[in-house]
């Protein structure tokens, strides 16, 4: 049975997790300006002088995007087939409880309103890590373009 102090506490590190996820995408956001003000100037130089623009760069542009989302997006899914599993699962609990033909039994309330507990603040923890999921791909692109432009704009 999951004790009041015990749900508590985690439910203050769900926030907490909840908290660094917005703390992540703000970074994230700050880093995707200085990306896209760096190489927007690559880019407009690579317009007025093709022949000595740097491929390199522009050639990163799409599939670490395609990377980071698609890394993002595969985590989120599982994730999520993982949730619906255990919300199918305290289903069939409920079902089985409700087709026995008979009023449940004190145990089988303790049990029915622990297990609910339990699940509750599972899955409050897992949905406040969800957003986080998908964003620490992109948030690890984005920062570590960020840092590598601007060692290379320091050159």
């Amino acid at each position: 049975m999951l004790d009041p102090f015990t749900a508590w506490t985690r439910l203050m590190s769900a926030a907490f997790d909840l908290s660094q996820a917005g703390l992540k995408a703000s970074a994230t956001i700050t880093a995707s300006h200085e990306v896209i003000v760096r190489r927007t100037g690559i880019m407009a130089e690579a317009m007025r002088s093709p022949l000595t623009a740097d491929y390199t760069e522009l050639a990163r542009m799409a599939p670490e995007k395609i990377e980071a989302f698609s890394k993002g997006g595969g985590a989120m899914i599982s994730e999520w087939w993982s949730m619906q599993a255990a919300f199918l699962s305290e289903a069939q609990n409920l079902g089985r409880l409700m087709m026995r033909g008979r009023p449940p039994s004190i145990a089988e309330l303790t049990e029915l309103s622990s297990r609910g507990m339990s699940y509750a603040v599972h899955n409050t923890e897992r949905a406040a890590r969800f957003g986080g999921l998908g964003l620490s791909p992109v948030h690890a692109a984005a920062t570590a373009n960020a840092r590598r432009l601007k060692r290379r704009g320091a050159k």
